[in-house]
């Protein structure tokens, strides 16, 4: 039974578009047949089976923006292609139809006459969706080409810089415009991932299998584009995941209460369910609207999709459960709505269901498969947690340039000095983006770290193989994304030829690293042993592998590689279009004969027919002359081309045109032979469109195990680029164990190491040492000294050692660190209204409330924005907090010296603090930054010297020195009173 659904109330399209004001009711081709045989006699009971093709929106209603709002309830359940529902059909149900179907009669007749459209079929196939989306660009096919009709063409032709034409009809003449089909590719870029516009296509409905004429072609809605669910479009970047992300939200008990003093601070609990499409990685994870931006930072998805009922609140400018919606303005990133409607089946199934159901009302027929058994589970147990703040501040994936931050879709390769590209040695874009993964959410699993790194080291070891394999790599395709057309039955048979070229691939690969594991074993028996762990891990990742060898002798046992069609293409060139015609006629099989008795019976008959044409064209070589010849032209179809001195009999030839030297006829008995090969070639043509569809299939079968082997090849390029680029950058294995020390020996900064490297200057390394006994350090130091760069190394070390990399150090033990937190910069976020100062306290809040003993924490200049007296005490208190409630590794950089004596200095120290300083070297009039760490406290932090590097005026510079001096004897002694009012006061509380 199909519903009804509300008015749309709020037209927001061009003009005419605006008249609907009555229910939309969405309509489905369907056929009705009797339960029983339709020619029995017997009285039709009332109870039928209703069989429904889903030809243009399969089992989902519409909103006025063309969204999803829900299944139809009596199609809850449906798939794609064919389905049988039970119903009793009911006067008032089949008066409601044809009141609706007349009201959209009147509606379109009313526009027509108000001269709005013409009144022709295609006007009305045009009319219809643009009411059902009216604030999209909608493109319909009609031929070779995609179009815009009507007053809509205006505005596509100024958005796509397409000429603005016009068609006349019986009515009147009405603006139009389109391009060829061949650039639709080139256009979805520009609206969708440019322009941030949602594109509905309407194609042409075409069965290779079932030719249809021209005339009998039906149009549908193939497809609604959204930034979320493109598939395999030419311009997608593979090293990039496109993830569309659904998150439903819920009430009950909190996911990841935070505490402070007692205090829950409790978000709305919420659960992601992720996919990126084009590769079939489908992610679901609980959460809560406390650490929902910091999520929205990891994964970067290009569209949200959030349940119906928040439809209002979006559009009416709500802040949502726990700010969601505020968040997703300021973010600006593409939000849509889909319905869930499945009761209390559980946060997680709704947002399952989200994701479905809008990936379904996008890809109509295209939709993959997507079962909830293939949904990885992510839990925060398991990953290093790095927030939003903590990702930009340490430049992860993008770096901070004075012009601002690097776009949030932005190629992270193109942005220098960023630790992705410093590390970034993978050869596959599934490798890359298995790295990025690894970089912003590190595993705190110590046997999965312990595994990696050890193949790691076993590649770094290995020259020769790693060599070998980085070049083995190089030459497999992305198979996940083939695999994804195929599950969305797209994909050519060059496809098919890849995956069997990548099982291959994958099986070279595999017989490479046999051959090293003989060696070593060879070696180990001489006395040469290199690494019994290092041999043990490569032999488990070559057992990983699951056998996928008669898949691909079943593709190479199908497929003549020599006609594939790119091959076929390459080897025409530029010929002539009729000799290419020809040549691609009898030449354009890809499939062997010995596939299957069918193919093997036509191309006999085609082989028979093509005698008898060679025949044919001797004998009549020999009546007339040796320069004619049987050929096909793309104008005239089957024709015999002679030489002008040849004259052919009128009575068996006639004449269709002539050139300089030539005379081209039509002859019937070539024609009646070429009709027969057309006939062939047709028959041929469905078979191997059918045989096409068994490879698919064939493949998609297989596809688990196939995505099994690709992630293990994912971490052979993952691994093998870690260890070429601990070679080219001088990195160690590090240690990781579960206490929660960190002793870095000689570390450096991956990112400012290698901006010196490429001014031929040399960084200093720093070691941090942190106990149970001294996990807090407090540093001190002139400005420009080195200070950030020390806490931001620390953190990067521990990133990389717990994604399974090796480190820049000299030695590194890492104790399992399950967040990582900065307070580092100074910026605003103008869009929220927070100032610098504001921003500072809501980050350092965040940390109060969330770390862990297990977390790390860097933190530099906590307090300034302020006055002295009130930074120096929120400083101070910070310090505190965390040494009394939190305990965790913290690295606190800042110019108020003075907490050195809050905390005890000199005297009776607090447990866990630590004292650390760089210095300025000074040589008569000159001086140089030492960059140095050491033990004790800097009290000067030498601000006048960094503004002298700057290229401070002189004058400036003196009035600056004289101030200073007259500033800081008139407060010293006010200093002193309030140091000893918190002295004093420590003592009391002690």
């Amino acid at each position: 039974m199909l519903r009804r659904l509300g008015p749309i109330t709020s037209p927001k399209r061009i003009g005419f578009w605006a008249v609907r004001a009555r229910p939309l009711q969405i309509r489905c081709n369907s056929t009705t047949t009797s339960a029983e045989a339709k020619d029995s006699p017997k009285r039709r009971s009332r109870k039928k089976t209703t069989t429904i093709d889903f030809d243009d929106l399969p089992a989902f209603k519409v909103d006025a923006e063309g969204n999803s709002v829900g299944p139809l309830e009596d199609l809850l359940e449906l798939g794609k292609g064919y389905r049988q529902v039970t119903s009793r059909s009911s006067k008032s149900e089949l008066k409601e139809r044809h009141d609706t179907a007349a009201a959209e009669n009147a509606e379109f007749a009313h526009a027509v006459k108000a001269g709005k459209v013409p009144d022709t079929a295609l006007s009305r196939l045009v009319y219809d969706n643009w009411r059902r989306f009216p604030d999209c660009i909608l493109l319909t096919q009609v031929g070779s080409f995609f179009e815009s009709y009507f007053e809509p063409a205006i505005e596509v032709s100024g958005l796509l810089g397409t000429k603005l034409t016009s068609k006349t009809y019986k009515s009147g003449t009405f603006p139009f415009t389109g391009f060829p089909i061949h650039q639709i590719d080139k256009y979805l870029k520009l609206l969708v991932q440019d322009m941030g516009y949602t594109v509905v296509l309407v194609e042409e409905e075409k069965d290779p299998l079932h030719p249809q004429p021209v005339a009998d072609i039906r149009r549908k809605v193939a497809r609604v584009v959204t930034p979320g669910t493109l598939v395999d479009e030419s311009w997608l970047t593979g090293h990039e995941s496109r993830y569309l992300l659904a998150i439903a939200e819920g009430e009950g008990e909190a996911v990841g209460k935070k505490q402070l003093d007692g205090e829950e601070e409790e978000g709305t609990p919420l659960y992601l369910a992720y996919a990126d499409v084009s590769t079939g990685e489908f992610f679901t994870k609980a959460g809560s609207t406390t650490d929902i931006e910091d999520e929205l930072a990891r994964l970067a998805p290009r569209e949200i999709v959030l349940d119906a009922a928040l439809r209002h609140a979006w559009q009416a400018g709500e802040e949502g459960p726990g700010g969601l919606l505020e968040l997703l303005r300021v973010l600006g990133v593409h939000v849509s709505f889909a319905e869930s409607r499945i009761g209390q089946a559980g946060l997680e199934r709704t947002a399952i269901t989200l994701l479905r159901h809008h990936l379904e009302y996008a890809l109509r027929d295209r939709m993959p498969a997507m079962d909830e058994d293939e949904f990885n589970r992510e839990s925060q147990s398991t990953q290093m947690h790095i927030d939003a703040a903590t990702l930009q501040a340490l430049e992860i994936r993008h770096a901070l340039r004075p012009g601002g931050l690097v776009g949030m879709h932005s190629s992270p390769l193109s942005a220098k000095g960023t630790l992705l590209s410093v590390l970034s040695r993978t050869v596959t874009d599934s490798g890359h983006r298995l790295l990025k993964r690894s970089l912003t959410a590190p595993s705190t699993s110590l046997p999965a770290i312990n595994a990696r790194l050890s193949l790691v080291a076993a590649l770094h070891e290995r020259e020769t193989l790693r060599t070998d394999l980085r070049d083995s790599l190089r030459t497999l395709g992305d198979v996940m994304r083939i695999v994804q057309r195929f599950r969305a039955w797209r994909g050519d048979v060059s496809d098919v030829w890849d995956v069997a070229r990548w099982i291959r691939g994958v099986e070279r690969l595999r017989d490479r690293i046999r051959v090293d594991i003989g060696l070593e074993g060879r070696r180990r028996k001489a006395g040469e042993v290199k690494g019994v762990e290092g041999v043990e891990r490569l032999q488990a990742l070559v057992d990983a592998f699951s056998p996928l060898q008669d898949l691909a002798a079943g593709i190479e046992g199908a497929i003549d590689e020599s006609r594939l069609p790119g091959l076929q293409a390459e080897e025409l060139g530029d010929e002539d279009e009729d000799v290419a015609l020809d040549k691609r006629t009898q030449a354009r099989w890809w499939l062997r004969p010995s596939f299957s008795l069918e193919l093997s019976e036509l191309h006999k008959r085609i082989k028979s027919l093509t005698r008898k044409r060679a025949k044919l064209e001797s004998r009549l070589q020999d009546e007339y002359g040796s320069s004619l010849a049987l050929s096909i032209s793309a104008r005239w179809g089957y024709v015999v081309t002679a030489k002008r001195r040849d004259i052919l009999p009128k009575e068996r030839f006639h004449a269709v045109t002539e050139a300089k030297s030539t005379r081209t006829y039509a002859y019937n008995e070539w024609s009646s032979l070429g009709n027969k090969l057309d006939e062939a070639y047709v028959e041929l043509g469905v078979a191997e469109a059918r045989a096409l569809n068994r490879l698919r299939a064939m493949v998609v079968e297989r596809a688990s195990t196939i995505q099994a082997n690709a992630e293990l090849v994912d971490e052979l390029d993952l691994t093998a680029g870690f260890a070429q680029a601990a070679l080219d950058l001088n990195y160690v294995r590090p240690v990781l164990d579960e206490t929660t020390d960190l002793q870095i020996v000689n570390g450096r900064h991956p990112s400012v190491e290698a901006g010196l490297l490429s001014q031929a200057r040399a960084f200093t390394p720093n070691s941090t040492v942190m106990t149970r006994n001294s996990n807090m350090h407090v540093i001190t130091g002139p400005n420009q000294g080195g200070k950030s760069t020390l806490l931001r190394q620390t953190a990067v070390i521990a990133i990389l050692a717990q994604a399974g990399s090796f480190v820049p150090a000299d030695k590194a033990q890492i104790g399992i660190v399950d967040r990582v937190f900065s307070r580092v910069g100074a910026r605003d976020d103008l869009f929220r209204d927070r100032s610098t100062f504001m921003l500072e306290m809501v980050e350092t809040a965040t940390i109060l409330r969330s770390a862990t003993p297990r977390s790390l924490v860097i933190m530099d200049e906590i307090g300034r924005g302020t006055t002295l007296n009130a930074g120096m005490a929120i400083a101070f208190a910070t310090l505190d907090y965390i040494l009394s409630n939190v305990g965790c590794r913290t690295l606190f950089a800042t110019h108020y010296h003075e907490l050195a004596r809050m905390l005890g200095a000199g005297s009776e120290l607090r447990d866990g603090v630590a004292f650390f300083c760089t210095d300025v070297q000074e040589a008569g009039e000159g001086f140089s930054y030492a960059y140095r760490l050491r033990p004790g406290i800097n009290y000067d932090s030498h601000a006048i010297m960094a503004a002298q590097i700057a290229g401070m005026p002189e004058g400036f510079l003196d009035v600056a020195r004289r101030t200073l001096a007259g500033l800081e004897g008139k407060e010293v002694g006010r200093e002193s009173d309030v140091v000893e009012d918190v002295v004093e006061a420590e003592q009391a509380r002690g």
